[in-house]
């Protein structure tokens, strides 16, 4: 049986270029870099999404994908890659 990756609760931020932004909690897996945001009741900005990022307890922010909306972006070195 597979153990299950401790999730964290936290922020999801989605900045708008209305100049709105919307928070909602969030929970975040590290192990998989999946996010699942509440959904907002709030108004729905009008407008172009240009941002969204989640804001961890300690306060780290790590900016979340603009294509699927549910991952966390990484930055890794591929070996071998560009030569």
């Amino acid at each position: 049986m597979a153990k299950k990756s401790k999730t964290i609760k936290c922020e999801f931020t989605s900045v708008w270029d209305d100049g709105s932004e919307v928070t909602t909690p969030c929970i975040y897996d590290p192990a998989t870099g999946e996010v699942t945001p509440e959904v907002s009741k709030g108004r729905i900005p009008e407008g172009c999404l240009e941002r969204e990022f989640i804001t961890l307890p300690d306060g780290d922010e790590k900016e979340v994908c603009p294509v699927c909306h549910g991952f966390v972006m990484k930055t890794e070195m591929n070996p071998g890659q560009g030569r």
